[in-house]
């Protein structure tokens, strides 16, 4: 009997062990299993907040793409204000210069009417007291005009006086004088087209205009002794 009581109780027992065991076993599986899912929850969580927050970003850097364009350019202007200065004097530099050359421009507009209008009044004036004669159309001469008040321009050389065609030298000059005195082109606006002799040792004549070439005279001139070059006739050439 005692010993059947002690293999029941040690069956017993056994029993017991085995049940503790089996459900110390299930626990630990439960637990490993509850701590992967709890890692997995933190680790899926962690993207996920992560990831907002860089969308979040992005979207506001995104939102505002202006504003940086223009902060990056106010700091490149902060940072070369000498290079904007220089292109602002160079500008200023250019347009003073544009201006200078406008107002050069009409400047020397103004003093060519002004020139052209003086010329015009002592050419009338040298023509106050001279006839005027209407030329033959086929002749090439529009007028002729001539006038008792014209005298010797006076001279400097000595007699016996030999012309001189030679430019520049001093019978020229005076020969050139009288070209002025007797059309009123002043000698600085007149273009000598000829000037030589004109059949006799003491005659000449020359063909002259004023700078703007609006009109072409043939001055016929003769020598006065003792008191030079003297004009004698006028062609206005059509």
């Amino acid at each position: 009997m005692k010993e059947c009581r002690a293999l029941s109780n040690q069956h017993l027992n056994s029993s017991r062990y085995e049940k503790r065991d089996k459900k110390r076993k299930t626990n630990i599986v439960l637990n490993t299993l509850i701590g992967i899912v709890l890692v997995l929850i933190f680790v899926i969580g962690s993207q996920l907040i992560l990831g907002a927050n860089q969308s979040e970003k992005t979207a506001k850097y995104n939102e505002q793409p202006d504003i940086q364009v223009a902060s990056e350019e106010n700091k490149a202007e902060e940072e070369n204000p000498d290079t904007d200065k220089e292109e602002n004097q160079k500008e200023n530099s250019d347009k003073n210069t544009e201006d200078g050359s406008e107002e050069a421009k009409q400047e020397d507009t103004d003093e060519d009417m002004d020139q052209k209008e003086e010329t015009e009044s002592e050419v009338e004036d040298s023509f106050d007291e001279a006839t005027i004669t209407e030329g033959d159309p086929e002749s090439g001469i529009a007028e002729t005009i001539e006038s008792s008040g014209w005298e010797p321009i006076g001279t400097s050389q000595s007699e016996p006086h030999s012309a001189n065609y030679t430019k520049g030298s001093q019978d020229w000059n005076e020969m050139t004088k009288a070209l002025s005195y007797a059309t009123g082109i002043p000698e600085s606006d007149m273009i000598i087209w000829y000037l030589g002799n004109n059949g006799g040792p003491n005659d000449a004549a020359g063909t002259i205009s004023p700078k703007d070439q609006s009109v072409k005279y043939k001055v016929y001139i003769t020598w006065v002794e003792n008191e030079g070059w003297m004009p004698t006739k006028i062609e206005k050439l059509q």
